[in-house]
């Protein structure tokens, strides 16, 4: 599809830039930091969307900039390769995030395997999520065995990078009171360990299982800022990556005066540029705020018919008016991407982010 669509999806003020899909709430562990916990305990639900409902929602969409298939575990969805390809067909995206606990090894590799030659312009970053060293990590996911997966798992992905230049590899920690003590220990173990091509961390945010895992250890989180910044930076084949790495480093920049500080830093995109949409269709503007803008089955799957109501415009304005603000780092990223004013900022941290070969 060329240039041209993720011009739109970035210039165009009514285009959605960023979409956030649930492909399913299934998901094979019960982490108590979860913030999805609540739908993930309800099991497979009968209304998740199926894959001809979900090309009739990519059909009207338009072009995407980025996308993040999430949920649930994704590739508990059998037909997952083919969700992935029909948004790539529809939308013309050239950057997708999909984050995996990295259990079903062989699910894994038959997707990337198949998708990633059929998608030669698109740029797909696979997230392993580890959170902790060996047993440390199988406590924290309440998984047994799980992070001996994170080992199977990335010896038999980490070489398609070799195949396959749309391929990203990341991994990405959650930050909460249980391992916030260990968080630089688990950082500097991967990257000594692993080779992964980026590392991150996630504030614990919303309404998770154990409210107790919420933390507001300012310095520690300012460390391990720190040392995430000061890790080499690894040449990346996908176009414009010290752009994006540079929003992600900004974004928790950001993050920190808005969680520690209480400052409001960008007006919010979130139901404008990035919106959310759940497996059974709900259309949100976050994962933060518990409010649906509607059911992309009750328009025909055309997302800018719920938009455009008068109760999505209110809740458009109200979001901006109130200076709403969170510990969300996609829609951090979001607002770095869309506010003109984070730019010279951006400019100097993307030049900070140009990899050595």
């Amino acid at each position: 599809m060329g240039r041209l669509p993720s011009l739109k999806a970035y210039g165009d003020p009514r285009q959605i830039g960023y979409l956030i899909f649930y492909v399913t709430n299934r998901c094979n562990f019960r982490c108590k930091f979860c913030f999805y916990y609540a739908e993930i305990e309800k099991g497979r639900k009968p209304e998740e969307l199926t894959l001809a409902e979900i090309e009739r929602f990519a059909a009207r969409i338009g072009p995407l900039l980025q996308l993040s298939l999430t949920g649930g575990e994704p590739f508990l969805r059998k037909d997952f390769d083919e969700i992935y390809r029909i948004f790539v067909r529809h939308t013309g995206v050239r950057y997708t995030t999909i984050p995996t606990n990295a259990s079903l090894t062989d699910r894994m590799v038959r997707f990337l395997e198949a998708v990633l030659p059929a998608t030669p312009d698109s740029h797909l970053r696979l997230t392993f999520s580890i959170d902790g060293i060996e047993g440390e990590h199988d406590e924290q996911r309440s998984m047994s065995g799980s992070f001996a997966k994170i080992r199977e798992s990335y010896a038999a992905i980490a070489p398609l990078r070799q195949r396959f230049g749309n391929l990203v590899l990341d991994a990405n920690s959650v930050f909460t009171a249980k391992s916030e003590d260990r968080m630089l220990d688990i950082l500097n173990f991967l990257h000594c360990e692993f080779a992964f091509d980026n590392l991150s961390v996630t504030y614990a945010r919303g309404n998770i299982k154990d409210p107790d895992l919420k933390t507001a250890a300012r310095e520690k989180y300012i460390a391990v800022n720190e040392l995430l910044e000061s890790f080499e930076r690894k040449k990346e084949r996908r176009l414009l990556y010290p752009l994006w790495r540079g929003v992600r480093d900004i974004s928790r920049r950001n993050l920190i005066d808005t969680v520690f500080e209480d400052r409001f830093v960008t007006p919010c995109v979130a139901g404008r540029k990035l919106v959310v949409v759940s497996e059974t269709g709900e259309l949100k503007p976050c994962e933060i705020l518990d409010k649906s803008m509607g059911n992309l089955r009750e328009v025909d799957f055309d997302p800018y018919a719920l938009l455009a109501r008068a109760e999505s415009k209110a809740l458009q304005d109200w979001i901006v008016d109130t200076k709403c603000k969170c510990s969300f780092e996609c829609a951090l990223g979001a607002n770095v991407v869309w506010n003109p004013s984070q730019y010279p900022r951006l400019a100097l941290s993307a030049l900070r982010n140009i990899g050595q070969a």
